[in-house]
């Protein structure tokens, strides 16, 4: 008798969908009951007050752009995403059953070097090249100098591999470059045309990260360096259509920005900007007071699209189903209000078309650009298009 092939299921989870609704809504309910129950007084205000001239202030914002990405800009979360970032290498290190997926995508002997990037690139922006002033500009309340938390600096970390060499010259043109054009692109493009400012901040993502590569390309102290697997054995393959993978895999797009990945230290991050969001809530998000539905509209796009291209990472693969938890339910959510439909609506558009989106700009990439350019662009595009969507075609 022939092979007898097993039917895959079309979906991920549907009980693991409903798990991380759950889970979502509650968070959301929640949140808006106990928000600021302990309010220190610390404000966004009181923070950007005096930057220029206060290393304190500057060190705050220092942490707190380590979650700008996720649109928490927490100093707390901040802290929690290191600490959890930290945690997870260990585990993975030690081979432990609690390691959850492979912080870096497996190149977990990586992850101080994608740390060192970071670290190194918001640290010359902040304190040696100086961009923090740009905020005591009056018509200025906010410069990206986080963007090199998840942009060209730890990608190419990733793909170079552990090297003083790379490990410098990334992150000094990544802290060089990337906050006057992500501040140029906020001033005249997208403030002009309406959109969101993370199309400012992704599409300098873009621009930085395909002029960076291009430049490592040609730089003779660039060499490729093999990344050592920590591991003595293959770990096996996982269920993709399970309960338990779903609810993980969700919560590890939490933390997919700074190219961690890893659930653990998306419970870090999550567990650090509630508590963050009890002592000061005037000072994460920008003093916006939306975390709770911020976070409602993440939990929704990251379960759509696990829930509709599962498949995808089936046999050790990887797909953007965090796309839209780090761009469109968010940034819609700070255009047209806090309300539970923007954070649904946003959530479950975003979840259809970010993957697709960046798998598509994926396929168009040169060998040597690193894949996030294609995620980043994907967050762009997919936040024009849900936006307009919102406001044109349903009247919000």
């Amino acid at each position: 008798m022939g092979d007898v092939s097993v039917k895959k299921p079309v979906t991920g989870s549907i009980f693991g969908f409903i798990i991380v609704l759950a889970i979502g809504f509650a968070l959301y309910f929640i949140l808006s009951l106990i928000g600021g129950a302990f309010d220190a007084g610390m404000t966004y205000d009181s923070v950007v007050t005096g930057i220029s001239t206060s290393f304190i202030r500057q060190l705050v914002w220092f942490f707190m752009n380590w979650t700008e990405p996720q649109f928490y800009g927490g100093m707390i979360a901040g802290i929690g995403l290191i600490l959890g970032g930290f945690v997870a290498y260990i585990l993975a290190k030690k081979n432990s059953k609690l390691a959850g997926f492979d912080i870096c995508y497996g190149s977990s002997n990586v992850w101080p070097w994608v740390f060192a990037s970071q670290v190194i690139s918001i640290g010359l922006a902040v304190f040696v090249f100086r961009y923090i002033n740009i905020i005591s500009l009056p018509e200025v309340a906010w410069v990206a100098t986080f963007i090199t938390v998840a942009g060209a600096p730890p990608s190419l970390m990733l793909m170079y591999g552990p090297s003083v060499k790379v490990l410098l010259t990334v992150s000094i043109l990544g802290g060089l470059l990337s906050p006057p054009i992500a501040t140029w692109l906020a001033n005249y493009v997208t403030t002009p045309l309406g959109v969101h400012g993370v199309v400012a901040n992704v599409f300098t993502m873009v621009i930085t990260g395909l002029g960076i590569c291009s430049v490592c390309r040609i730089l003779p102290w660039i060499k490729k360096v093999p990344i050592k697997d920590h591991r003595k054995t293959e770990k096996p393959a996982e269920n993709v259509y399970s309960a338990k993978w779903f609810v993980r895999r969700c919560i590890a797009d939490f933390s997919e920005a700074p190219f961690y990945g890893n659930e653990v230290t998306s419970i870090f991050l999550l567990v650090a900007i509630i508590l963050e969001w009890i002592i000061s809530p005037n000072l994460v998000s920008g003093g916006s007071l939306m975390v709770p539905a911020i976070i409602l509209s993440q939990f929704v796009g990251s379960a759509v699209g696990v829930l509709l291209y599962a498949g995808k990472f089936d046999n050790g693969g990887w797909y953007a189903t965090y796309v839209p938890v780090v761009s469109v339910g968010p940034a819609c959510v700070l255009v047209f209000g806090g309300g539970i439909h923007i954070a649904v609506i946003a959530g479950v558009i975003g979840g259809i078309l970010g993957g697709p989106f960046a798998e598509f700009f994926a396929r168009h990439l040169p060998e040597d650009i690193h894949p996030t350019s294609a995620n980043v662009a994907s967050m762009g595009i997919c936040t024009i298009i849900v936006t307009v969507v919102i406001k044109y075609l349903l009247g919000f």
